[in-house]
């Protein structure tokens, strides 16, 4: 198998790169992206320059690191924009929606209904059954306040 990676010099790794693109195609996220993209261009100087097996492993080494250094200082400056943004936080979705109270508020805690999960909510003393409104969220409890 060594010798067929061997044989084919440049195109393992134009052939590396393309699985790794397939890879990030399969499992988004960004991160293949980039390694496939080293692999491109070590395939590309292996076209120009022949040279031995450890300097090509050197040369991916060097430009993996350097493009995920790179997209990691760019993607800081100029993060992705989200058509959800709140999509992970179920909690800040929640504010400025009335419930009423499943349990009453005692002590300054009862809990809510909120479509297939209860809630913990803070808040003032309130009856059972009282409609409140979300004003805020700390973690997974709810800041309420009467409607």
């Amino acid at each position: 198998m060594i010798e067929t990676i061997v044989e084919l010099g440049a195109w393992s790794w134009l052939i590396l790169a393309a699985v790794l693109f397939a890879l990030e195609l399969l499992a988004p996220g960004i991160f293949f992206m980039w390694f496939g993209l080293a692999a491109a261009v070590t395939g590309l100087i292996m076209f120009r320059y022949d040279i031995s097996w450890q300097w090509q492993l050197i040369s991916f080494g060097g430009l993996s690191l350097a493009s995920v250094l790179i997209a990691n200082k760019y993607l800081r400056k100029h993060p992705l924009e989200s058509e959800r943004p709140l999509l992970n936080e179920r909690a800040t979705q929640l504010v400025g929606q009335s419930f009423d109270l499943v349990d009453p508020i005692v002590n300054g805690r009862g809990s809510i209904h909120a479509g297939d999960t209860i809630w913990r909510v803070e808040g003032p003393e309130l009856p059972r059954g009282t409609r409140i409104k979300v004003v805020g969220a700390d973690g997974s409890v709810l800041k309420v306040k009467p409607a």
